[in-house]
C-alpha cells in the first residue's frame, strides 16, 4: 500500500510541476501590450449625408504587439446634442488578444438645422367639413439625421374652430432623437365654401427660407383649375404677401384666382423664416 500510495504522489507532483510550467509558459507569451486611438483633432465636421469613411477621418489606432490597427477602428452611435448640430461620438477597436480601446471626441453636422414641418397640402377648410384629424393628416415632418418624424408631432395649442369662418393658429411641435425641438404657430383658415369654388393648388402647403433671401410668390403656384374643373392660367392667380424675409418668423401669402363665371377661389401658403 505504501508503495501505491507513493506512486500516487509521484503522479501529483508531476501533473502539478506540468500544471505550473505550461502556466508559466503561458504568462511568458501573454500579450501585455494596450491599443491605442488617437484623433488628429478634436472636432469632426462633416455633412448630415455623411458616410463611414469621413466618419473615420482622423482617428489611427495602434498596437505594440499588432502594430496598426486603423483599419479595424469601429465607429459607435452619437450621443444627443450638446449644442445645435454638436454631439458626442465614439469608437473602439480591439487587439489580437481581444484588448479593447476606446474614444470619444465631438461631431459637428455643418449643414444640421432643427425639424422641419411639412404639409401635404394648404391648411384651409371648408366651414364644417374639417376637423382635427384632417388637419394632422396633411401634417408631418421630418429631420435630416431621424428622417420622417410624424409620430412624434403633438399639438400643443389651438383656437380653431372649424364650424366658422375664421382665421386661426395651431401650434404644434417635434423633438429628434438627438434632442433637437421644432415648434411652429401654424395658420388654419376656415373658408365659406363658395370661396373654394376655383381650386389653387400650391406646390406645398409650407415653404423654409434663409433670412434675407427673395421669394417669388408665382412659383409656388402648380395648377389653377375652374369651377367646373376645366385648367386655368396660373397667371390668373393674384398673391398678396406679407413676408418678410428680414425677419425670422411665420407668414403667409395670399393667392386668389376668379374663373370666367365669376367663380372664386383662395389659399394660403405658410412661409417660415429663418435666421
Amino acid at each position: 500500500m505504501r508503495i501505491v500510495r507513493m506512486a500516487l504522489i509521484i503522479v501529483f507532483l508531476l501533473s502539478l510541476s506540468l500544471f505550473g510550467a505550461t502556466e508559466l509558459v503561458g504568462l511568458i507569451g501573454m500579450d501585455r501590450t494596450m491599443p491605442e486611438i488617437s484623433s488628429d483633432r478634436e472636432v469632426l465636421e462633416i455633412p448630415c449625408e455623411y458616410t463611414e469613411e469621413q466618419l473615420l477621418e482622423g482617428v489611427t489606432a495602434s498596437d505594440g504587439t499588432d502594430g496598426d490597427l486603423t483599419s479595424q477602428i469601429i465607429p459607435g452611435s452619437f450621443s444627443r446634442f450638446i449644442d445645435e448640430g454638436v454631439c458626442n461620438i465614439s469608437y473602439v477597436v480591439f487587439d489580437s488578444s481581444d484588448h479593447p480601446a476606446s474614444l470619444t471626441r465631438q461631431v459637428r453636422f455643418t449643414d444640421y438645422h432643427p425639424p422641419r414641418f411639412t404639409l401635404t397640402e394648404p391648411l384651409v377648410f371648408a366651414e364644417q367639413e374639417g376637423n382635427y384629424a384632417e388637419a394632422m393628416e396633411r401634417l408631418s415632418a421630418s429631420d435630416q439625421l431621424d428622417g420622417n418624424l410624424e409620430d412624434w408631432i403633438t399639438q400643443t395649442d389651438t383656437d380653431v374652430n372649424y364650424q366658422r369662418a375664421g382665421s386661426y393658429t395651431m401650434t404644434v411641435e417635434v423633438s429628434s432623437s438627438m434632442g433637437a425641438s421644432s415648434t411652429a404657430a401654424l395658420p388654419i383658415h376656415v373658408v365659406s365654401p363658395e370661396n373654394l369654388s376655383v381650386g389653387i393648388t400650391l406646390t406645398s402647403g409650407i415653404v423654409y427660407v434663409q433670412a434675407g433671401a427673395q421669394i417669388d410668390p408665382g412659383e409656388y403656384v402648380k395648377e389653377v383649375t375652374d369651377a367646373r374643373g376645366g385648367t386655368m392660367d396660373v397667371s390668373e392667380v393674384s398673391a398678396s404677401s406679407e413676408v418678410d424675409t428680414a425677419e425670422p418668423g411665420i407668414y403667409e401669402i395670399h393667392y386668389e384666382a376668379e374663373d370666367s363665371s365669376g367663380n372664386y377661389g383662395e389659399t394660403w401658403l405658410t412661409v417660415v423664416v429663418e435666421e
